[in-house]
């Protein structure tokens, strides 16, 4: 009788690696989620209680307005597909591109294509990288219309719509965000209910 081993999965964090020697990283199924910053490998994955209770209240609130009539479809922790540039991973994402989850037509391994709305939960550890880099890498997404930055430290959502330029807004307190895009709206009380 053969003996059977159990390996443990180590995460790959900071290896170098190319752009091409990533791709073929992500496309072998792992638990992990990684993000290839400056060349060198990260794993994203993990987060304190309230950066997941933050995606998790921000996934929920736009599940419930969209329901599942429509294309439209909102996933967390999903890597999305970046023009001439690495995958990334957000913390929410919204596509309408039903070509994104029809099992014959969507990428293998699977990455959005096509996102409409991502979402970040601001982290100590990766806000600049967020604010910078990340922001630009999803601007390369011809059909990023919104990004969203959540703060855990305090009721605070800062929101850049491709509409007015990218230009920067702040939401506080008991504030509502208002998306044009499929008439959502976010109200900063559910994005926090349960954090603070």
């Amino acid at each position: 009788m053969a003996q059977r081993h159990e390996y443990e999965l180590v995460p790959l964090n900071g290896v170098s690696m190319t752009q091409e020697e990533f791709e073929r990283l992500l496309s072998v199924e792992s638990p992990f989620r990684y993000e290839l910053i400056d060349g060198v490998v990260c794993d994203m994955t993990g987060s304190s209680p309230e950066h997941a209770d933050l995606a998790d209240n921000v996934a929920a609130l736009l599940k419930e307005q969209l329901g599942r009539r429509g294309p439209c479809r909102v996933y967390e922790d999903q890597y999305v597909s970046i023009p001439d540039a690495p995958a990334v991973v957000p913390d929410v994402v919204m596509t309408c591109d039903v070509g994104d989850r029809d099992k014959d037509k969507r990428l293998k391994p699977f990455k959005i294509r096509s996102p409409l709305i991502v979402v970040e939960v601001l982290s100590p550890s990766t806000e600049a990288y967020d604010r910078t880099e990340k922001f630009a890498c999803y601007k390369r997404c011809p059909t990023l219309e919104v990004y969203i930055l959540v703060s855990q430290k305090e009721l605070h959502v800062e929101v850049y719509r491709r509409a007015r330029d990218w230009q920067h807004e702040h939401f506080r307190q008991e504030q509502t965000i208002k998306l044009d895009q499929l008439d959502l709206e976010l109200p900063l009380i559910r994005i926090y209910e349960g954090v603070f």
